[in-house]
């Protein structure tokens, strides 16, 4: 029988509290996911793998030189401004500043970067109007974090459905009216650039934000106190993001494309990353502030239960692979099939990592997350490097999306691996080893029952999968995988309105 985990009354006060103002934020996503998913859908079905190949690998190389906006600075502000609301004014102008120096200096290094390893014109454009969407989509989201910090989000909802409105829109009128590939991210562009505009509004109603403050003392305290957290997510997009512009470079817009398709699909699993954000640092920190014991146990149930919710979900993604990509992007992906199945777990170790990167960084490591996080940036980008060409020799068309699922999956598991070597016995108990053999198990049947529907019968592929998800939970319920009255407990009393927040 599935041991139980009491928790005191006040961890189980903040889990509930958590829970019921991620749904209460989260609602509005319901939208921009919708938005999002179906912009997901449309472009790679309707640009073709060569052309959905160059906006991905632009995108994907914006993104990963952008990074170094971001400074760290969201985490820090998330950690520091529901205490110190008033510190906001002393830092906030002077890193604006810094950022629009920085972008100046990073468009002029990207576009000789660009000329000089040989790109078109068209590729150049693309990625520089990434780039500057990019600038405009960490400002806002460091205006949003202010927000969050101090609880006003009532129009941070309308602000988002609104920006995602017009990227969708824009990038519909770039294809069909314009029909010019630059039309893609001048949508982005313009959707971050009102969002932007729109968090600014709100940061100077609820919080009373100016920019005229420009003191530099101020902004390099703040860098010096983000270092760590500044320097682990390069790493971690760098290593998350470039294997798509290394598929691009080495073999090919039409390989970056089916393997960008596939990411694009399969990545839809990471639309809960937000409730994470809102949920898991503010309940770690208010548990960690309590006891090393309270921690544990709060680290413990998020791991989980991101478990129960993400498992499934990879799961799926990789049975119904075929289905996904050939009714979703279409016939001229099917090359894109087998790099799917391949990422599918990716998404459940980032997930995992997630949480217990969040709980190293509550524990005061954020530089032992650094290292971790660099030993990924050094490995990925090597491995693509050298495996992404013979990959395509060996396997042929697809081969190198296929190479650089690998070495993602590869990539991703160790890092997982080695955080929870990090966290030791504090992120794993017994209840937590029998949750995960329990589900390993369950997988394990409905992929042995996948298998012999596939070979034996001449059903549907959504039926096959239909059939699949009704044996995964009956078979995590009977086995206790997932334990459905005290999940239903639990989410039941987070909609109790009556319980005080504390």
């Amino acid at each position: 029988m599935q041991a139980k985990v009491t928790a005191s009354p006040k961890v189980s006060s903040d889990i509930l509290l958590s829970i019921r103002n991620a749904i209460k934020l989260g609602s509005s996503l319901m939208v921009t996911w919708g938005i999002a998913l179906g912009m997901r859908i449309f472009l790679p079905r309707w640009l073709g793998p060569e052309a959905f190949g160059l906006q991905n690998a632009a995108e994907a190389f914006a993104t990963t030189c952008f990074v170094v906006l971001s400074l760290g600075m969201d985490v820090y502000i998330r950690k520091e401004i529901p205490v110190r609301p008033e510190h906001t004014n002393e830092f906030f102008g002077a890193v604006m500043v810094f950022r629009l120096v920085m972008t100046v200096l990073l468009l002029g290094g990207i576009t000789g970067f660009m000329w000089w390893v040989g790109r078109s014109a068209l590729e150049v454009r693309v990625t520089l109007l990434f780039g500057v969407a990019q600038t405009f989509s960490i400002i806002k989201e460091s205006l949003a974090a202010l927000l969050h910090a101090r609880g006003t989000v009532d129009g941070l909802s309308v602000n988002n459905i609104v920006g995602k409105i017009l990227w969708g829109g824009g990038i519909l009128f770039s294809v069909f009216v314009v029909e010019r590939l630059e039309g893609i991210p001048l949508a982005l562009l313009g959707s971050k650039l009102l969002e932007s505009l729109g968090c600014w509004w709100l940061a100077r109603k609820h919080l009373g934000l100016r920019f005229v403050n420009l003191r530099l003392g101020a902004l390099k305290v703040v860098l010096l106190s983000c270092l760590p957290l500044y320097l682990n997510q390069i790493f971690h997009t760098i290593y998350n993001k470039v294997d798509v512009s290394l598929l691009s470079f080495f073999v090919g817009n039409q390989e970056a494309g089916w393997y960008g398709a596939a990411s694009s699909l399969a990545s839809i699993a990471l639309l809960i990353t937000p409730f994470l954000g809102w949920v898991v640092m503010p309940l770690f920190a208010r548990a960690r502030h309590r006891s090393q014991e309270e921690f544990n146990q709060v680290l413990r149930r998020m791991l989980e239960l991101i478990l129960s919710i993400s498992v499934p979900i990879s799961l799926f993604i990789a049975l119904g692979a075929d289905f996904w990509i050939l009714t979703l992007a279409g016939d001229k992906y099917r090359e894109a099939i087998l790099a799917m199945r391949l990422l599918a777990p990716v998404y459940t170790f980032m997930y995992i990592s997630i949480i217990s990167a969040t709980a190293l960084i509550m524990e005061e490591r954020a530089w032992t997350l650094v290292w971790i996080s660099a030993a990924g940036m050094l490995l990925n980008p090597l491995l693509n490097a050298l495996f992404l060409r013979p990959a395509l020799q060996w396997l042929g068309p697809g081969g190198g999306g296929v190479g650089a699922s690998l070495i993602q999956l590869f990539t991703e598991g160790g890092i997982m691996l080695i955080m929870f070597a990090t966290l030791g016995k504090r992120c794993f108990d017994r209840r937590s080893a029998e949750v995960l053999l329990r589900t390993g198990a369950v997988c394990a049947t409905v992929v042995g029952l996948d298998l012999g529907l596939s070979a034996y019968t001449s059903w549907n592929v959504l039926y096959r999968i239909g059939v699949d998800a009704v044996a995964y939970f009956l078979l995590a319920v009977l086995l206790r995988a997932v334990n459905l009255q005290e999940m239903y407990e639990f989410v039941r009393m987070a909609f109790k309105k009556e319980r005080a927040a504390s």
